[in-house]
């Protein structure tokens, strides 16, 4: 896969592969969005599948959706992440965009992760089981509360009620359990405190706020 690459001021300078991007740490521009449900006031997380990479805990709770834009998308085609992970159709003028968040980071000798990350929230009307899941790079989605989340990015709570899907040989399997705190991906849990801000402006956007709408 081609991505388009940047400088540090997120001007275009070419394009180049994939793993030569993350090997040598170039700039490059990535989409990611959390799905909220107003009304029901939850929140989806993603739950990777195992051997993905050699960086992260397989069960770590990741934001819903993520991929790289390839070369020659527009901003609005990172859409494409939605129905390749989910195997949901949502239109872009759907989401609401938060803006970019810049971040550089070593995540192993060969994976070096400067990027320059389009944040979203999905508007979701729609029970767990609706799902059909997509890329089997999605092993499963982790439903929580907008409350519980919070409690447990500000580490307030070191668990929250859950309800999970969990993909299977045979399916879809639907259970009721808990998250742990240790299970979020821990880097959205310090420096910038990006989970905390995601579920601060997801809590926001179910109360009715939709302009200025900052994370």
């Amino acid at each position: 896969m081609k991505l388009d690459i940047y400088d540090d001021r997120y001007r275009p300078i070419g394009v180049e592969e994939k793993e030569v991007v993350h090997r040598n740490g170039l700039w490059h521009r990535t989409f990611s969005a959390l799905a909220v449900d107003p009304a029901r006031r939850v929140v989806w997380l993603q739950k990777k599948s195992a051997g993905r990479y050699d960086f992260d805990r397989p069960d770590h709770a990741d934001v819903t959706v993520g991929g790289h834009y390839h070369a020659g998308e527009s901003l609005r085609d990172g859409i494409r992440e939605v129905r390749e992970e989910l195997g949901l159709e949502v239109d872009y003028a759907d989401l609401h965009p938060l803006g970019i968040r810049q971040t550089a980071v070593t995540l192993s000798p060969t994976y070096v992760e400067n990027e320059f990350q389009h944040w979203h929230l999905i508007p979701i009307d729609l029970p767990l089981t609706d799902v059909p899941f997509g890329d089997t790079e999605v092993s499963g989605l982790v439903e929580l509360g907008i409350d519980d989340a919070l409690n447990l990015a500000e580490g307030t709570h070191e668990q929250a009620p859950a309800l999970y899907a969990i993909r299977t040989a045979d399916g879809v399997r639907y259970d009721e359990g808990t998250l742990a705190r240790d299970e979020l991906v821990p880097s959205y849990l310090k420096t910038d405190l990006l989970f905390p801000r995601l579920f601060i402006a997801a809590e926001r956007y179910s109360t009715g706020t939709r302009r200025r709408l900052f994370w």
